[in-house]
């Protein structure tokens, strides 16, 4: 079996939880090294991870090391910078979302990985999700008819404190924004993903609750095309509730809420009510294996290993950062943003 080395470049929750986690669990990779400014982080993993060598600056590692599998795992502001160095050093790369804070900073990881030849994958772990691929394929075989609305809800209390190592998220110069660009850009993705590319948004985000220079709760309404609509609830100050999504389509609807098993129901009924409605809900079996952070690792690379296509890629990052800024931006003009321009 061949042994891989394998990097992270950045120590924080985010690395701790999943990708270091995911990582240390393979047995194929002979070499585990990081990268963090903070000394107190590179203690904190290199024991619990059996970590091979730590470097204080990113630039040292690849200066030392030939990784084959590179995690970014950094604020959002230096996401640029760490994915191009990746790339040059000759790695596949896992790219935390957002995948850059701009889309000019987005087409500069796309040229280095073009350049690289090597893949990109961007870290929308809802993807990853059994009930939403499952959601994916009920779609597919057209069992409710056309999609016509879609609605998502992501909330919960926030990255810090408790989660997260620092206050990062809450600062704009690092973060880029708040609960829209942390939670929203994988309800963005979703919604590419799964009914057709977002074409105009229109969006308020604010600071509800938590006394912070970023938004802490933000609403989106989506429009694709002529043919479907769709909203997005995102919030950094929610205790329990509905976390999930649901679709309605001309046939039927499928609700996907997180905590309960996945739906469908199926009917048809004329626009104008005038026949008769008849509706029949059924659970949809889904696989109970580990959530969609426990396998994400090994997609990454069983994917690229097995010389596959990874198919949540630089396309799909900026896809889903356009939609994200263009509502950020709708937050603060008013307007109704048409994505592209």
């Amino acid at each position: 079996m061949s042994k891989y080395t394998v990097a992270v470049i950045g120590c924080g929750s985010i690395a701790q939880h999943l990708h270091l986690a995911g990582y240390a669990k393979r047995t194929d990779i002979g070499r585990l090294v990081v990268a963090d400014p903070v000394a107190e982080r590179i203690a904190e993993v290199t024991e619990k991870f059996n970590i091979a060598k730590a470097y204080s600056d990113y630039r040292d590692l690849f200066a030392n090391e030939k990784p084959d599998f590179v995690s970014v795992c950094t604020p959002n502001k230096f996401h640029a910078e760490h994915a191009i160095a990746a790339l040059e050093s000759g790695a596949h790369l896992l790219l935390e979302k957002p995948m850059t804070m701009t889309l000019e900073e987005a087409a500069l990881v796309k040229q280095a990985a073009e350049k690289s030849g090597k893949q990109v994958m961007i870290g929308f772990s809802h993807r990853m999700n059994n009930s939403n691929k499952a959601v994916k394929e009920i779609l597919e075989r057209g069992e409710i008819g056309e999609p016509f609305m879609i609605r998502v809800r992501f909330a919960h209390g926030g990255p810090f404190p408790g989660w997260a190592k620092s206050d990062w998220f809450y600062k704009p110069e690092l973060a880029g924004g708040g609960a829209l660009f942390d939670m929203g850009i994988h309800a963005i993705d979703l919604c590419n993903w799964l009914i057709g590319k977002v074409t105009t948004v229109t969006a308020e985000m604010s600071a509800l609750r938590k006394p912070i220079a970023v938004d802490d709760n933000a609403i989106m309404a989506l429009k694709f095309g002529d043919r479907a609509m769709g909203y997005i609830e995102v919030g950094w100050t929610s205790g329990p509730g509905f976390l999930g999504l649901e679709i309605y389509g001309d046939n039927g609807t499928i609700i996907n809420d997180y905590n309960a098993p996945l739906r469908v129901c199926t009917g048809k009924s004329t626009p104008d009510l005038a026949s008769e409605v008849v509706m029949e809900w059924n659970e949809v079996p889904v696989p109970k294996t580990a959530d969609s952070w426990a396998v994400e690792m090994d997609y990454f690379m069983d994917t690229i290993i097995k010389g596959d296509k990874i198919p949540i890629d630089i396309t799909a990052g900026i896809d889903a950062l356009a939609v994200a800024l263009a509502a950020m931006q709708s937050a603060k003009n008013g307007q109704r943003i048409k994505i592209g321009s």
